[in-house]
């Protein structure tokens, strides 16, 4: 593995935290094809006018998250905008400009760090204009945008424009208040608005418009679309009965438009457990015409599971995708520590499983993260202990240790004396 030990470090020092990497997450990831060609045709899908919506279940730490890493990943390096969201910062989706708000100050493009916001795109896009257009032709293509924003919204197009002309001139407080209207935010002075021609502020009944026109604007950027990535959705479940109803509402609104077309060049991706799915009282199950659309979380068999279905389950990892991982995490923590582990990765994953009590050959009971978590403290007690004996110490699970799960262990000759 070719990875410097600052990053090694990282990577091992984050999962054994019980968090996902925001790099490297390539080299841990294991038994997801299917679920990332899944992704990868959607945004194949969207990048030519479609709109989707999927939906991630599993429990926690099944690798819902690390999914919607990946998804970001994916999606920002094939020139998408993408925007990631976790519901409890502020955010319920029981308004409709409260999300657009919280889109416009998430977003991430490639090359920019995360919480990148509508006034670093512009400067992107017209950055790449000055690298290939002269003056003239750069003046041409901004009027070629305002003008289609126009025909597309027109208060939109007006602070656009206003915050344009506002750049160019260098008048700072004009510019911050069109970019502060167009993302969203309040209590901007009426005097400035008024220098674009725009009353009031988006609310919730323009933000769905404001939220097609950005989308709009962000194809004549020259990004593929717009993918949005919310986590935790289950969190829905503790508002008020009134509150989650709104959000339940809101939620189906999404869906609707955005399958039916209304929001193109859009991926919505929402992680959420099972029990959103399953809760009768209150899940999707009390909202009916959610439940229509989605139905129940879907089987966790992973032979025959449908990729294509609105719902896709985060299956548990088989025997031989941990070993694979095993195998990866050894691999990280060797380059982040600079030592050589005696034990093979068949031993390591079986030290895990057993200390989780899920030594059952062929089972798929394991949390992911806490495989992780086992996996990289038994590799840290070794390294930070040269010559411990890990099978002959005094800890309760070697005392329920069976010799064959240690079956091809270096270590397995001192089970036979």
């Amino acid at each position: 593995m070719n990875i410097d030990t600052a990053t090694a470090r990282n990577i091992i020092s984050t999962l054994k935290s019980g968090v996902i990497p925001e790099t490297g997450s390539d080299l841990i990831c294991t038994g997801r094809d299917r679920a990332l060609k899944e992704f990868e045709s959607c945004l194949d899908s969207i990048g030519n006018n479609s709109g989707i919506v999927k939906f991630i279940t599993g429990e926690y730490g099944s690798g819902k998250s690390f999914m919607l890493n990946k998804v970001r990943q994916l999606a920002v390096s094939q020139g998408f905008a993408v925007c990631s969201l976790q519901i409890g910062n502020g955010l319920n989706l029981s308004s409709f400009d409260a999300l657009y708000y919280s889109i416009m100050h998430n977003i991430t493009i490639k090359d920019s760090t995360e919480g990148t916001d509508f006034e670093t795109i512009f400067g992107s896009w017209i950055g790449r204009l000055k690298l290939n257009y002269d003056k003239d032709r750069v003046y041409k293509e901004i009027n070629e945008v305002v003008t289609s924003l126009d025909n597309f919204n027109s208060s939109f197009s007006r602070a656009f424009l206003t915050y344009i002309k506002a750049r160019i001139s260098q008048d700072t407080q004009l510019s911050n208040a069109a970019a502060s209207w167009i993302k969203g935010e309040k209590n901007i002075p009426a005097q400035l608005k008024a220098k674009f021609n725009i009353k009031g502020d988006i609310d919730k009944l323009t933000a769905i418009d404001s939220f097609k026109a950005f989308i709009h604007l962000i194809k004549l950027l020259g990004y593929k679309g717009m993918v949005i990535l919310v986590d935790e959705l289950e969190l829905l479940m503790s508002h008020r009965s009134d509150i989650r109803k709104i959000c339940y509402e809101n939620l189906r609104y999404i869906i609707d438009n955005t399958c039916g077309g209304e929001f193109k060049n859009c991926l919505f991706v929402f992680a959420a457990t099972d029990d959103f799915f399953e809760d009768s009282e209150k899940g999707i199950k009390a909202y009916h015409a959610l439940y229509q659309r989605l139905g129940e979380s879907p089987s966790d068999n992973p032979v025959v599971m449908d990729m294509r279905l609105p719902v896709m389950r985060m299956t548990k990892l088989s025997h031989d995708d941990l070993l694979l991982l095993a195998e990866r995490i050894i691999a990280l923590h060797k380059a982040a520590y600079n030592w050589k582990p005696y034990i093979n990765a068949e031993s390591a994953r079986n030290w895990a499983l057993l200390t989780l009590n899920r030594v059952k050959t062929g089972s798929q009971l394991v949390n992911t993260r806490e495989y992780n978590k086992k996996l990289i403290e038994f590799l840290d007690i070794l390294e930070q202990n040269p010559g411990y004996n890990f099978l002959n110490s005094d800890s309760k699970p070697v005392n329920r240790i069976k010799p064959e799960i240690f079956i091809n262990s270096p270590q397995r000759n001192l089970m036979d004396n």
